[in-house]
């Protein structure tokens, strides 16, 4: 349950933010520098699609076998465990250098990542007030934002001036500091369930639209994530850092507005907005020559996929009791993994194709974020359902 009080800022709920951090921080750098790291292996638009997404394969292989244990044992063993898994990963991206050698890391990060996310949101929503969902697990998501601010920009200027293995080495030892953190949490007394491989064990039914939706807008947001700098690059911005610097600052603003909103006036009618302020972000993309046009993307981009998901994640959670958060948990991010795995692979075989076209990479790229906004148009209908629901009563 949650603390007991009517506030969010509890002693473990400050230290998970910290662990949020660090473990975002490592994240971010690999993020922002994996499809770079590919493209100078000698992969294509496609393969950079393959490499980015291929962790999501491992993730969804293990979301089935793990999702019962986020509910039968201890939340903070397993994440230790989890974390342990991606420190690994992240140490072999700075020794492989082929693409064969790459994607098979992937697939050893894509497990730790299929339990590390659904184990840390739902611990921290066990410290949480019910009347504070919303705004607690946005808050929570802001140690992503600062992460964002320095993640990517460290991450691409280790690549520049010192190296790839460099990067990732220190992105590693980013991950001891986090599991360093989990040891400091005290679990709160749940009820275990008994470890059962059935369908409701693994996933939560009522779940399932709030991961449909996250999925068709995690579809169109990680087309960003695998090709914005690409995309920058072929522009001629070489300062691609900033976007995501910009990116994260805008974040520490809109995130706890958009949490406190979604409190007040529901979570639905918040997502339309942030989907809305989503298209706006892709609009711009397709349109920007030089820095400041991708700066006005990322302040949109902001208040888009940056708040959808948390609010996304807060009305999944609150769909269940305590003692069935993990397999909530484990729905929301299957969801998530669900749409990173399909929008960078479809979004570089729409650039491949319409490079050809089109003649130019370029065009084809600006292209490709106005075709990417396809399925975000399905969270924006789901959630104007939502709003008429709740109108009708």
């Amino acid at each position: 349950m949650a603390n007991g009080k009517d506030t969010i800022w509890s002693v473990p709920f400050v230290v998970l933010m910290a662990v949020n951090f660090f473990q975002s921080m490592a994240a971010f750098m690999a993020n922002a520098t994996l499809p770079v790291f590919a493209d100078s292996l000698g992969a294509s638009a496609s393969m950079v699609g393959v490499v980015v997404s291929t962790f999501t394969l491992s993730a969804l292989l293990v979301r089935p076998f793990a999702g019962p244990a986020f509910d039968s044992f201890s939340r903070k063993k397993l994440l230790l465990g989890a974390q342990g898994i991606i420190c690994l990963s992240l140490f072999l991206y700075g020794v492989v250098d082929d693409l064969g050698a790459l994607c098979a890391v992937r697939l050893l990060h894509g497990v730790g990542i299929g339990c590390g996310g659904p184990l840390a949101m739902s611990l921290v929503s066990e410290f949480l007030p019910a009347n504070k969902f919303a705004s607690g697990i946005s808050i929570y998501a802001l140690a992503q934002s600062f992460a964002q601010v320095i993640g990517p920009a460290t991450g691409l200027y280790l690549v520049n001036f010192v190296g790839f293995s460099a990067a990732y080495f220190l992105a590693a030892a980013l991950l001891l500091v986090a599991m360093g953190g989990i040891f400091l949490i005290r679990e709160p007394y749940r009820e275990h369930l008994p470890y059962q491989l059935k369908l409701s064990r693994m996933f939560a039914r009522e779940a399932v639209s709030k991961a449909a939706a996250l999925m068709l807008l995690g579809t169109s947001f990680s087309c960003m994530a695998s090709y914005v700098v690409l995309y920058g690059y072929e522009r001629g911005v070489a300062d691609m850092g900033v976007f995501f610097i910009v990116y994260a600052l805008c974040l520490v603003v809109t995130r706890p507005v958009f949490g406190t909103m979604a409190d007040r006036v529901g979570t639905p009618k918040v997502l339309v907005l942030g989907v809305v302020c989503f298209a706006v972000s892709y609009g711009l993309l397709s349109q920007a020559h030089d820095l400041g046009g991708f700066l006005a993307a990322a302040v949109f981009g902001s208040a888009g996929f940056g708040c959808c998901a948390p609010l996304l994640q807060s009305m999944g959670l609150a769909s269940v009791s305590v003692e069935h958060r993990g397999a909530a948990s484990n729905t929301m991010f299957t969801g998530l993994d669900l749409g990173t795995m399909a929008g960078p692979l479809i979004g570089g075989a729409v650039v491949e194709s319409l490079a050809l076209s089109l003649g130019s990479q370029v065009s084809a790229y600006s292209s490709m974020w106005l075709i990417m906004l396809v399925p975000a148009m399905g969270t924006l209908i789901i959630a104007l359902f939502w709003c008429f629901r709740r109108a009708k009563g």
